[in-house]
């Protein structure tokens, strides 16, 4: 609470420094304008905590698989734990070397043991 204090405090001052005030009135409004931002901040991070975290991927690929051998990059980053670096990777690798198994995918550079475990269940050939 000190912090935000001293903050207030300090961006009051500083706007002073910009932008002299010609009245007492006008002086309360760029600390009222924190607070308010504040008092949302702390709404908006209340509410994002309240939300249950919903894994996506695991909801779009409950009934289907993806073929390592064809999947785009948009479908490869609907894996758990596949974000567009690994997705690039998957690609290239798989440029040069065809998967003949979903068990190749290890092969990939940064696909241990623990991500494939994780992956094995949506994917085929």
């Amino acid at each position: 609470m000190r912090i935000l204090n001293l903050v207030v405090a300090l961006f009051f001052v500083f706007s002073l420094c910009l932008n002299p005030l010609s009245d007492a009135s006008a002086a309360s409004s760029p600390a009222q304008k924190t607070e308010k931002s504040t008092e949302k901040s702390n709404k908006a991070s209340k509410k994002a905590k309240d939300v249950k975290k919903v894994e996506p991927q695991e909801k779009l690929l409950a009934d289907k698989s993806i073929s390592i051998n064809k999947a785009d990059k948009k479908e490869l980053m609907m894996l758990p734990g596949i974000g567009p670096k690994m997705a690039d990777a998957i690609i290239e690798y798989r440029k040069a070397n065809k998967f003949k198994s979903v068990d190749d995918l290890k092969n990939v550079k940064g696909i241990g043991d623990k991500t494939f475990a994780k992956l094995k269940k949506y994917l085929k050939l």
